[in-house]
């Protein structure tokens, strides 16, 4: 309820009780209506003041309502001038949030996009994974061959250190031979000694037959290893004689003839008979 309604309901309430105070002196009229006429004009004229009195406050309500009406109009005009720049304002962030999920939806499809590629891409990491394990794999397979090789590569060093070794001494036997070979006149091609017998040989010449060109026997046989087409060297003391080669020969006797081209003694019964390989 508000402030003219107030002031209504209590000049409706001071009413009734003028009222209720004229109806109250005029039933007690009967003891004198003299007194009670007096008393109600002076009631009448106390109503009467009252009356103004509410009047003016009623005047004086009705402008305080006026004013308050026109500071309510004022709100409500300012009320509805921002009620109208909010809901433009609405109006702008329906369309900006309409952007938003536009702009939100596009977001969307990137994103499931990439969750597509990202799938992928995990995909193929999962084969490189299988790929980098296979690969590992390998490496440590190619790493222990490895081991093993450079193992093999260290005996084998070592045993080419030896054979290195054992060169240098053949080598070196190789120039003291070459040196005793080229003091005693013979020669250092192997294919000159090709028709040597298989081990050093050294005998006696038990008889010629047939002159001096002819045949010989030999004390040596095949159980000192002479074989056919060998051949042997004949000296007698310091002197050489020339060569001989085994025509037969028997376990422990050989015949065989005088090689012409190598002849320079005449070779007799007695005399030495050796190989080139005997010392």
């Amino acid at each position: 309820m508000n402030l003219v309604g107030k002031i209504f309901v209590g000049v409706i309430a001071l009413m009734s009780v003028v009222c209720l105070t004229v109806s109250a002196v005029s039933y007690a009229s009967h003891h004198s209506w003299k007194e009670k006429s007096a008393e109600l004009t002076k009631q009448l004229n106390d109503a009467k003041q009252t009356q103004q009195t509410l009047t003016s406050q009623k005047s004086e309500l009705e402008s305080k309502i006026q004013s308050e009406a026109q500071i309510y109009t004022a709100a409500m005009e300012a009320l509805k001038t921002k009620a109208d720049a909010l809901e433009k304002a609405n109006d702008e962030l329906k369309q900006k949030n309409e952007e938003l999920q536009a702009d939100l939806d596009q977001r969307l499809a990137v994103i499931d996009s990439n969750n597509s590629h990202i799938d992928d891409l995990r995909q193929q990491l999962s084969a490189a994974s299988i790929d980098l394990a296979t690969a590992q794999n390998l490496r440590a397979n190619y790493l222990q061959d490895l081991a093993r090789t450079m193992e093999k590569l260290h005996e084998l060093s070592a045993k080419f250190g030896d054979l290195e070794e054992k060169n240098t001494d053949l080598v070196a036997s190789y120039d003291e031979a070459l040196t005793v070979l080229n003091k005693n006149g013979l020669s250092a091609d192997p294919s000159d000694y090709s028709d040597l017998p298989k081990f050093a040989v050294q005998g006696t010449i038990e008889a010629v037959r047939e002159g001096n060109d002819g045949l010989l026997m030999i004390s040596i046989g095949s159980d000192d290893g002479l074989s056919e087409h060998n051949k042997l060297d004949v000296r007698r003391g310091d002197s050489y004689l020339g060569k001989i080669e085994v025509v037969t020969v028997e376990p422990n006797r050989a015949v065989c003839k005088v090689l012409p081209e190598y002849r320079l003694g005449v070779m007799m019964e007695g005399d030495d008979v050796y190989s080139q390989k005997f010392n």
